[in-house]
């Protein structure tokens, strides 16, 4: 029953979104990409399908679900690079999964096998790419999250990752996260950005080794109708604004590789 009222809300949401009130910001955007799987390098002076810089720490951004692929782009990769690199210089590789164009059904088994079969892929990219695991984030949001945390189930023979950020994983996904997936096994640092109230699809996390924090929305019931204003979506707007601006609090300002920052304050 609770599956199926949240399948009903997806299929609202989705029908919704075209003309959503946030679409033309930095983390959301109209027009497809195409991409059912691309690791993009979006590093200083550098073109996507170029390696990576072995001496530098790593930030790995991926989005999640896109309910309407030939009509929008969830941009978070592409944004947070920019973001980063205007604040830091030239201090990071920063990747981004992008597959937006990839079908997945509302439905949260099915789901949840996309996903798996992603981080697969993301991890075989990752590998190729030659990062290391012990000095790389990734930042996730979504169904993003379980790309994430099966991506550092496949890299584990190079070491666990140094962080992975959740942003609003929804509750449903909980278990295959920290249970079946062991997130907190694979990273040194977890942390789970969650949206409360009625248009956000996350939770906190009660297990050993996750961090969570609760991000407000602005526009709770008006996400309900559009899942560009959501709280869902806003928490990836959020964190966006915290790699833009240091007096944010929480958010990228809890990196573990903040230290690295060129212009760290």
């Amino acid at each position: 029953m609770v599956y199926a009222r949240r399948n009903a809300i997806l299929g609202l949401l989705a029908c919704c979104i075209s003309a959503g009130c946030g679409l033309h910001t930095p983390v959301l955007k109209t027009g497809g990409t195409g991409l059912k799987g691309a690791l993009l390098n979006y590093s200083c002076g550098v073109h996507p399908s170029d390696a990576i810089d072995p001496t530098k720490p790593t930030i790995v951004i991926t989005h999640g679900w896109n309910p309407l692929p030939n009509l929008i782009q969830l941009s978070l990769g592409s944004a947070g690079a920019e973001a980063i690199k205007y604040r830091c210089g030239d201090t990071y590789n920063i990747l981004s999964w992008d597959w937006n164009a990839v079908r997945v059904p509302p439905i949260p088994s099915e789901a949840i096998c996309i996903g798996r079969e992603q981080g697969l892929m993301m991890a075989a990219a990752l590998r190729a790419r030659g990062i290391d695991p012990t000095r790389t984030q990734i930042i996730s949001h979504s169904l993003g999250t379980v790309v994430a945390a099966q991506a550092a189930i496949c890299l584990r023979d190079r070491g666990p990752m140094a962080q992975q950020t959740f942003l609003d994983p929804p509750r449903m996904f909980h278990r295959e996260l920290f249970e079946n997936l062991a997130a907190a096994h694979y990273a040194c640092s977890v942390e789970n950005y969650w949206a409360p109230g009625i248009s956000g699809f996350g939770a906190p996390a009660e297990y050993p080794g996750v961090r969570s924090y609760a991000v407000e929305g602005t526009y709770p019931v008006l996400g309900i109708l559009d899942l560009s204003m959501s709280n869902h979506v806003n928490v990836m707007r959020w964190y966006h604004q915290s790699m833009v601006c240091p007096s944010i609090p929480y958010g990228f300002q809890t990196s573990i590789l903040l230290g690295h920052c060129n212009t760290n304050p």
